[in-house]
Parts: C-alpha cells; structure tokens; sequence
C-alpha cells in the first residue's frame, strides 16, 4: 500500500506542481546549464505522469461527488502511515518528493474507493446474512481432497459405517486437520472460504455435508457444536463494520480491485468525462471501460485476428494451388 500511495502522489504532485502557474514561460528552475520554464516542466510532467493523475483526478472528482471524506478519516489513516514508517516518515516523503498535502490528498482518493466499495460491491442481502452467522459460532471437521470422485469416495465410507475420524486421516490433505481427525475447533463467519462458510452454517448439527468445492479442493464437513455469540450489536450497529470485513477479503481474493474498476467506469461514464486532449483520451477511454466490455473488446480482437489468419492462410494456399 505504501508504494502504490506514494507512487500516485508523487505522480500528482508533479503534475499540480507544473500547473499551478500561469506564468508559462517563467523560469521555474535556474541553472549555469540552462533554465526549466513553467512550460517545459509541465509539459515534462504531463508526458510522463498525465494518464495517472488525470485517472486519480477523475476518480476522486466522480467519487466525491457522491461520498464524503472527513478531515479526521484522512487524518487517521495519515496517522497509521506515519506509524508504519515511524522516525523515517518525513525522510520517506521527502525521498519520493512528496508533500504531507499531497500524500493526504491520495489517502482522500483511497478512503473514497473504499466508501464506494462498502456501498456498491456489497449487497445488503449478504451483509444481513453474514449479520445472521455472526450471532453463532460453529464447532466441526471436514475432510479436505483434490477432486469430486475422491470426496464422493470418502463420503462413501462414512454413510457405511466408518468414522468421520478415521476418514479424515486417511484421506485428507489438510496437513493441520488430517492428524487430528479432521477437527477444526470451534470457528466464526468469514474465518472460512465463502463456500466452506455458507455450507457449514447450513448445516444441521451431526450432519454429514456432500462434496462442497472451494478453492482449496471439495470438502466433506460435519458441524459438531453451535454455541451463541455474546456482545453482538444490533443490524445498524454492525453494519459497517460487517461491510469493512467483506470488503477486506474481496482485496485479499483480489475481487475488489476489479469490482472497484467497474464501480469507477460506470460512475464516470454516467459522468461524461470528455477531454480534448488526444495524449489523455486513452487514459479517460480506460478509466470508463468496465472489465466486461474489456473482456469483449479482447475477445473480439482475439476474433478477428484468427479470421484474418484463416483468410491468409487460404489465400496461399490459392496462390500454391494456381502455381502449380
């Protein structure tokens, strides 16, 4: 995270730095060698670092335009930075040549995407769903194999007669439960992958799960204990913070960063972004592309280039066949 603020910051800094006069063709720099004009720098600038400011810059204008960001939100996240590089915080910005002011207008630009987020990637459903889970804990095992047949197998064996116990040590592949029986003691909602998570609370107690497939490989889950959680808030107590958790592993998946795309392509497009400048129009056309109309932009690339191939290769094959 560090690198990727300071980089962004770095970036429009220099850009605002180049505008900030209208004195074009004053002399921002002075030397024996030759003077840096207002002009030149920012034109340097532009070339250099223009795509990323102008996709910042419109990003936080279309984000602001509908989320809020409080002086003491950004403040708090300048904090925990400041923290993060402790004593060498003032030399690390100087270093990259960045001003507080800068740095705390790029954490403005990752408060706003995480607000948006929080708001648009998350459906109120699966917020009061985790809301629901939330209340209960779960004690149980799973047996964990690479592939459907195998776990079909082992399920097998369990509805005729064998141990769950005993199952899970000859089959599964998880190293930490396989020993153990397979236990997993006792878990809460999103400590799992999605779909280990949403079987296991549905599961009644003592019920064996057919395959579920996740990631990792199938799973064969069996839900010994529920116990209550103490201390949970009301829906509106716990929303955000719900939401902030969900959204914390679509950034650990990397979801979030394609939902985030989509999120700021779909606002911006409704915005109507427009500019005259040919150097940034690639930049503006990528920022309002969605990934799927990517997706189907490459896929009508990757279409034509086979049909023109196949329409090369025919036409030597013509001009093979007539030379002979």
């Amino acid at each position: 995270m560090k690198k990727t603020v300071l980089s962004l910051t770095l970036a429009a800094s220099v850009l605002a730095l180049g505008a900030c006069s209208s004195a074009d063709d004053k002399a921002l720099v002075t030397s024996k060698v030759g003077d840096i004009s207002v002009a030149d720098f920012h034109e340097t600038a532009k070339t250099l670092t223009g795509p990323i400011v102008l996709q910042q810059m419109v990003t936080e204008k279309v984000l602001a335009d509908k989320y809020e960001v409080k002086d003491d939100e950004i403040k708090e996240a300048f904090d925990a930075v400041a923290s993060q590089y402790g004593d060498t915080f003032a030399q690390a910005l100087a270093q990259s040549g960045l001003t507080e002011a800068g740095f705390k207008e790029s954490l403005k630009v990752e408060i706003l995407q995480e607000k948006a987020l929080k708001d648009q990637a998350i459906k109120e459903e699966d917020v009061k769903k985790y809301y629901e889970q939330m209340k209960t804990e779960l004690n149980g095992r799973h047996i964990l194999v690479a592939d459907e047949a195998t776990a079909k197998e082992a399920l097998a064996k369990i509805k005729g007669g064998a141990s769950f116990a005993d199952v899970a040590k000859e089959y599964s592949s998880d190293t930490g439960s396989a020993s153990k029986g397979g236990e997993l003691g006792w878990f809460s909602v999103g400590t799992m992958v999605d779909e280990f998570n949403d079987a296991a609370y549905e599961l009644e107690l003592n019920t064996v799960s057919e395959p579920v497939k996740s990631s990792f490989g199938y799973h064969i889950i069996e839900i010994t204990d529920k116990r209550d959680v103490e201390g949970v808030g009301s829906f509106e107590d716990e929303e955000d913070n719900i939401r902030q958790s969900m959204v914390a592993k679509l950034k650990q998946t990397g979801e979030a960063q394609v939902l985030l795309k989509d999120i700021i392509a779909k606002m911006a497009k409704d915005a109507n972004f427009k500019t005259s400048d040919k150097d940034l129009k690639v930049a503006l056309d990528s920022l309002t592309t969605t990934s799927e109309e990517e997706a189907a932009a490459a896929e009508k690339a990757a279409k034509e280039a086979a049909e023109k191939t196949e329409k090369e290769s025919d036409k030597e094959a013509d001009t093979e066949t007539e030379s002979k």
